[in-house]
């Protein structure tokens, strides 16, 4: 029940999508989260009609689509404008590079604050040439509070100490439990070896999957008994098809994207993340953790800030397929390894990184805006 002495929070969200990556996750998980916490409304903009994650229909906040016609649509200025002017929020919360140059103006329209949501990674350089880094300059005059999920993507963009925030991921363990027993999806999936090696994430050239399958063909040339999965969707996905097509190696598979990745990753003996320039916290590598699977990773600042090398996996340097096959047959061949790696990994899952703890830091952070700026009158 809302305190009728105390007026709710408004919450506008602004999204360019919500297809399967790990920002959209977290963002649905902070509305279920809200869901239990009293005093505020939250509603949603989506700049797409792609929905992934269905679920978010299902919580009971209202949701705008607002699908752009070409990548700088100007009618989107003017559907905002009047949005807020019908909402009033008292914050607006963008949640993509894009998203925080729409929200920018109408945030010093509106006098509501400005959460920049944009800094998801920690890319190791930045330069005019891409496109995030001119969005964030050019919108981080307009933000009250510059929000990333690492203090590495803090750093990374240089961000001013009096506006830079970080709330890290947080994972919801109500999306492990009751899952299918792992033979039946290995089966479901045809895989008859005795372990699977698997990296989730979008194929986009931030992540390295050219060193993950260079990886795999080494460990199969060695040996039979594992098999490499990669799972997700991006602009890359067709390429590397056709590249796996021709090598013909039965043991390498990419299943694309899935709705029930937990699924899969608990078919894993271990959990595979390999990028190109840097990461924040990553989603993908909280599920393997959450699964208590161990984790082999690009030594990046963010992935520093999660994976302890040699307690919960380890951290390798990037490019390196030589040092990711050597460390995957490690763990392999050395179940105890593994499995204290994984309880490692679900343990501090558990203690630095549950949702619960994700949606508090956004309660206290929403609060504070709240009580420092006016919305329309």
């Amino acid at each position: 029940m809302l305190n009728p002495s105390r007026p709710a929070i408004r919450v506008l969200h602004i999204t360019d999508a919500l297809g399967s990556g790990g920002k959209e996750r977290q963002l649905v998980e902070l509305l279920r989260g809200f869901n239990k916490v009293d005093g505020f409304i939250n509603e949603l903009v989506v700049l797409s009609d792609t929905i992934h994650y269905d679920e978010v229909m299902s919580l009971g906040i209202k949701i705008h689509i607002f699908k752009r016609s070409r990548p700088w649509d100007f009618s989107i200025f003017e559907k905002l404008y009047s949005l807020a002017r019908r909402y009033r929020p008292n914050i607006i919360y963008s949640w993509e590079s894009m998203c925080s140059v729409y929200a920018s103006p109408i945030a010093l329209i509106s006098g509501s604050a400005l959460i920049n949501g944009m800094i998801q990674n920690a890319p190791l350089c930045l330069n005019f040439k891409d496109y995030t880094y001119r969005r964030f300059l050019l919108t981080a005059p307009f933000s009250t509070v510059i929000l990333a999920n690492s203090l590495a993507g803090l750093r990374a963009f240089r961000v001013d100490e009096k506006k830079g925030r970080c709330i890290r991921n947080g994972f919801n363990f109500d999306r492990v439990n009751d899952l299918p027993d792992v033979n039946d999806v290995k089966r479901s999936m045809d895989i008859r070896t005795k372990h699977v090696v698997g990296m989730v994430g979008r194929f986009h050239p931030e992540r390295d999957y050219s060193t993950f399958f260079k990886a795999a063909k080494l460990v199969c040339s060695e040996r039979q008994d594992i098999t490499f999965v990669a799972v997700g969707e991006g602009p890359d996905l067709e390429s590397f098809k056709e590249r796996l097509k021709c090598d013909g190696q039965s043991n390498i598979r990419i299943l694309g994207a899935r709705k029930r990745v937990e699924e899969i990753i608990k078919t894993f003996s271990v959990g595979v993340l390999v990028s190109t320039n840097g990461e924040g916290i990553s989603n993908v590598i909280l599920e393997y953790m959450a699964l208590e699977k161990p984790v082999i990773a690009t030594d990046a600042a963010g992935n520093r800030e999660v994976v302890k090398d040699g307690e919960s996996g380890f951290l390798i340097p990037s490019g390196d397929e030589n040092a990711l096959a050597s460390r995957i047959m490690e763990i392999v061949d050395r179940p105890d390894f593994g499995s204290a790696f994984g309880r490692a990994g679900r343990a501090l899952v558990e203690q630095k990184f549950g949702i619960e703890q994700m949606v508090q830091k956004h309660v206290e952070l929403f609060r504070q805006l709240a009580s420092g700026n006016s919305a329309f009158c």
